[in-house]
């Protein structure tokens, strides 16, 4: 495992903060090899860090030719070359480990589920998709040196989400790019488009890029080496991504994709910028290839093209710019909404309007969110790609500066304020836009300017629908639960934590029954699954923490589960998924169920967690007392069910609901500090045990009077 990294650009060649954060780094590396060991003869994870060198075209000193450079560095590292920038670490300049066929290469935000390197490397070496070398054509032309993933929008974590990040991370719809399950590249032509993640065969991916990319020229390396390498779509392995939960950092991610696209115009129009290798046949570019890159310079015009037609269509008469607009406005809209359409089953008799739209459920709600934020953000996303394609197209044919300008999305959102200025400052293009549009349909004199004027105000406030999409969910105006909701929240828990009390007993091993049937006669289903038990474990965990129990009980109650546990019988390690709670005899048919082994393993580890912090911080007086609290409303809502019911003589009720409500005051009232919980404990006990005493009084009646 080893973590490339770069130094931030700068002006000098070093900063002072640079020791330090290295420093940081190999201590971080360092911590990893200790708890993991080593693997064979060297360390198993490896820090590359390269050091800056000056770009003349940048006027800057950045890490060699960016992520492109960084990939190149690594191969020529683990084939034995010496003169890379990688820097010698505390001293020490890391070694390549020996024999390293494949590489597999993430972003810092890439997260891979269980298996995922088995089933490249897997895919990888099988017989089909072995890179053949086309040395005539210096380039893959069978089989794979790349094989790219699926990449999946990773969910929210805590606070991190925005209503922007919701709706754009599961887009749908033609776009290639936006859901790489089904590749319409890979489908017809057998190549998919690689995105940066994935496995690539270290000889094979270099000799086709070798000599094909001049100094300072290539920012969007990706589909480039995809192209030449031969890139392969592995639909059923996923990799899980980070997704910007900001407008502002997600439009620079695309501003900067938009000019790495345009960088290789070049290569398009068989114009490479600066002499290549000795190899004529070396800048021949196969046809698949030559389409993708101009399809992804159809992709950077759809929004400045929409843009023009509408502009265009205001200067026609009302009528004609009505249905223009509404022709525009279908070839937005239509993307994402045909797929939501197209998966709903067709209307059978007797089945309602609303109810077969009902079906289309969230996925609708989603599409058309989509539709219309896109509307919304059109004119910027025009201003946006239009900037990028004509800077691009300076710095190719002009400047020939600044090629390789490139700022990390966690750059950009540290440098932008989630204020409302600051969204009109970056996106005030969209207003040029707007008045543009409305100027442009008055002059025209066709009488349209209410058309503009409606795209226009909308225009006019994408600032601010882009400020209210891009707030975290801390901001973003949730309300949290009442009091009243939360207390009804913690009775039910309590009445829950009753099952697992009353049937979780020395008769069934101390282990928790699947279910107990009240009616027409009450029964205990006296079996158990690995997830029964885990809810279980976590159940005695929260009446801990919430006060319905001690934490001595507590430990009774975890420790004879868990001695069960041990007892029973075992397949590799894991239980069985049903067993008989009474003798602890497996069921038949006897399985393990992947599924509940999960869920046990993560209560488990939930679990131990949980005991560690029982052990860092005791349980707070306040909490106990609340647990109390909780069965005396507990009993005050039964006993106000119970005068419902047939009435005694005998019972009196307003003494009952005195002791309750002397019970109630006593748990309410904190405790002072020089007063000890056992004191308060004693005085509830007293009060308690009258209350019991009263409230036994009506069955006691009962009993004599024959009244069951």
């Amino acid at each position: 495992f080893a973590l490339l990294s770069d130094w931030s650009d700068s002006a000098t060649e070093s900063d002072p903060a640079d020791d330090a954060l290295l420093a940081d780094a190999a201590l971080g590396i360092g911590e990893l090899n200790r708890r993991h060991g080593a693997a064979g003869s060297g360390p198993r994870f490896l820090l590359l860090h390269r050091k800056r060198l000056w770009a003349p075209s940048e006027d800057r000193w950045i890490g060699w030719e960016r992520k492109r450079g960084k990939l190149h560095e690594l191969n020529r590292w683990l084939r034995g070359a010496d003169d890379t920038s990688f820097m010698s670490v505390n001293g020490v300049m890391p070694q390549a480990p020996p024999d390293i066929r494949f590489v597999i290469t993430l972003d810092a935000d890439t997260r891979l589920p269980r298996d995922t390197v088995l089933k490249l490397v897997g895919k990888m070496g099988h017989p089909l998709n072995h890179a053949r070398f086309d040395f005539e054509a210096r380039r893959v032309t069978d089989g794979y040196a790349i094989l790219q993933p699926r990449v999946t929008p990773s969910l929210p974590i805590g606070q991190e989400g925005s209503l922007f990040q919701r709706i754009f991370s599961s887009v749908s719809g033609i776009d290639p790019y936006a859901s790489a399950v089904s590749d319409v590249y890979q489908d017809m032509f057998g190549e998919g488009s690689y995105a940066g993640k994935g496995i690539y065969d270290v000889d094979a991916f270099e000799a086709a890029l070798e000599g094909r990319i001049p100094p300072s020229a290539l920012l969007s390396h990706d589909l480039f080496e995809g192209i030449f390498a031969r890139a392969g779509l592995a639909s059923d392995v996923e990799v899980v991504e980070d997704f910007p939960t900001r407008y502002d950092v997600g439009a620079m991610r695309h501003h900067r994709w938009a000019r790495g696209d345009w960088q290789l115009l070049p290569w398009l129009l068989k114009q490479v910028p600066s002499p290549m290798d000795a190899y004529p046949t070396s800048r021949s570019i196969p046809p698949v290839g030559r389409w993708k890159m101009a399809d992804n310079l159809r992709r950077t015009l759809s929004a400045p093209f929409a843009i023009l037609a509408l502009l265009a269509g205001w200067t026609l008469p009302p009528g004609a710019a009505l249905i223009w607009t509404a022709f525009v406005l279908a070839t937005i809209v239509l993307p994402p909404l045909i797929p939501v359409l197209a998966a709903v089953p067709p209307r059978r008799g007797g089945v309602t309007l609303a109810s077969h739209m009902r079906a289309l459920g969230g996925d609708l709600r989603l599409s058309l969110a989509l539709s219309g934020l896109a509307i919304s953000f059109l004119a910027h996303q025009a201003w946006l790609m239009g900037d990028a394609i004509i800077r691009t197209l300076y710095r190719l044919f002009v400047s020939h500066r600044n090629m390789l300008e490139w700022v990390p999305a966690a750059q950009a959102a540290a440098g932008r304020n989630l204020t409302l200025p600051g969204f009109y400052r970056q996106m005030a293009g969209a207003l040029v836009i707007a008045v543009t549009a409305l100027g442009l349909s008055a002059i025209s004199g066709q009488g349209t300017w209410p058309l503009a004027l409606v795209f226009g105000l909308v225009w006019s406030a994408s600032p601010a629908i882009a400020l209210r999409v891009s707030l975290p969910r801390k901001l973003d105006g949730q309300t949290s639960a009442t009091p009243e909701d939360a207390q009804a929240l913690r009775l039910t828990a309590r009445r829950t934590w009753r099952f697992f009390e009353s049937f979780v007993t020395a008769g069934d091993n101390m282990l928790p029954p699947d279910n107990f049937q009240e009616s027409p006669a009450a029964v205990v289903a006296h079996r158990t699954s690995p997830t029964n038990i885990g809810l279980y474990l976590l159940s005695v965990v929260s009446a801990r923490d919430f006060g319905w129990i001690g934490t001595r009980e507590a430990i009774e109650r975890l420790e004879a589960t868990l001695a069960t546990m041990a007892k029973m019988e075992h397949f590799k390690g894991h239980l069985f998924n049903w067993y008989d709670t009474r003798d602890l005899r497996p069921l038949d048919p006897r399985y393990v169920s992947s599924v509940d082994s999960g869920n046990l393993a993560g209560h488990l580890i939930a679990l131990a967690n949980a005991c560690s912090e029982w052990r860092r911080e005791p349980r707070a007086d306040e909490r106990c007392l609340a647990g109390i609290s909780d069965a005396i409303d507990l009993s005050r809502l039964e006993a106000a069910q119970l005068r419902e019911g047939p009435r005694t003589q005998i019972v009196n009720w307003a003494q009952l609901d005195s002791s309750l409500a002397r019970l109630a005051d006593l748990a309410s009232k904190g405790t002072a500090p020089d007063e000890p919980l056992s004191a308060r404990l004693h005085l509830l006990s007293q009060e308690a045990d009258t209350a019991a005493d009263i409230a036994l009084a009506p069955s006691s009646e009962e009993e004599k009077n024959g009244i069951r």
